[in-house]
């Protein structure tokens, strides 16, 4: 997953462009509309008086969502960074940021690798279902592990006992969420936990990371025998992960109360776990949609209103997609932010 992903030639993500939206193989929330950027800066915005004011982002795509909340920003935000480790993605981005003004672009740095401290707001839109994770599967002979193996041209699932280390934490999971029928498979997002834990030893500002997933008693409940690990190609998901390797997207969805306890174990305070419908509610979209110009015109307004039914949606974005926010050092107090937490809050859930 790792290689088939982010091999800096044949990676999926040093395809750029070719990624992202209608003609590419998955369309992320700020390529929807505009009202995502805005709505998050604004609700960003003024955490710039009690952090460092600099946004630093991950997995920023085409540079969207980076766009949309430069677009928005005030003074207060003194610097964006964005951290990218793919060429490829970095030219699209840069390209996309040159619509900005240029006092607006001088305030955009790209970084090829995660600074020594991360002070300021912490972006992630989508970055830690893209994280490799190991497979393993429950038999009543023991855990197993999922390893991939060249046979002739093509690639195979090849299964061998888990090391110790993967099948303490499976029994624990199994003792916690189980009975699982035999044969049940799913996944341990190790490196997604170890890169939260990462973000929170550095960080002295606020992170807000926003991504499709569940809390891990229903991530690892018994009738999700098959886990969440799939393949995207020309917006059609699929269980052959081993097909075109560098030519589709690979994802898991993420353990939202794995994240929860690694963040904890740095240092890291929840503020906040929440459905993308409630924190975009909460920071005001409506309202912001209420103003735009394009609003009445037939075919504008339409495609306006689509993507905002899928980011708020219960049967799309709005539900399956959730932020989880956390902070060190710095207090969210009566902040905006901390109010549209507070009110749509499922932290219980963890």
């Amino acid at each position: 997953m790792q290689q088939a992903l982010y091999h800096p030639l044949h990676g999926y993500y040093a395809r750029g462009q070719q990624v992202f939206g209608a003609a590419g193989d998955f369309v992320t929330s700020p390529e929807l509309t505009a009202l995502f950027g805005e709505t998050l800066a604004r609700g960003l915005m003024p955490l710039l008086e009690r952090c460092p004011p600099r946004i630093i982002e991950f997995g920023a795509g085409r540079g969207k969502l980076a766009l949309d909340i430069v677009s928005m920003a005030d003074d207060r935000l003194r610097e964006y960074w964005i951290v990218e480790v793919s060429g490829g993605l970095k030219s699209v981005q840069q390209s996309t940021l040159a619509a900005l003004p240029t006092h607006l672009r001088q305030k955009v740095r790209w970084l090829d690798q995660l600074p020594d401290r991360l002070e300021g707001i912490v972006l992630g839109n989508e970055v830690l279902d893209a994280t490799p994770v190991r497979r393993f599967r429950w038999q009543p002979t023991g855990v197993e592990e999922a390893y991939v193996q060249t046979v002739g041209d093509h690639l195979e699932w090849r299964w061998l006992a888990a090391d110790e280390r993967l099948r303490i934490h499976v029994t624990g999971l199994h003792a916690l969420y189980g009975p699982w029928p035999a044969g049940y498979t799913s996944e341990w997002a190790e490196q997604s936990d170890a890169l939260v834990r990462t973000l929170t030893d550095s960080l002295h500002g606020v992170v807000v990371q926003i991504d499709y997933g569940y809390h891990e008693a229903l991530y690892y409940a018994p009738h999700r025998s098959d886990g969440t690990l799939r393949a995207t190609q020309r917006h059609v998901a699929h269980s052959d992960l081993l097909a075109n390797p560098g030519d589709q997207d690979l994802t898991a969805h993420v353990n939202f109360s794995a994240a929860w306890r690694a963040l904890e174990d740095a240092g890291g305070t929840l503020e906040g776990y929440v459905t993308q419908a409630g924190l975009l509610m909460g920071l005001g979209i409506l309202e912001l949609a209420q103003q735009q110009p394009d609003l009445t015109d037939p075919v504008r307004g339409g495609h306006l209103r689509q993507g905002l039914n899928l980011l708020l949606s219960e049967a799309d974005m709005g539900e399956q997609f959730k932020a989880l926010v956390w902070s060190k050092g710095v207090e969210l107090d009566e902040s905006l932010l901390q109010q549209a937490l507070l009110q749509y809050d499922r932290s219980g859930q963890l």
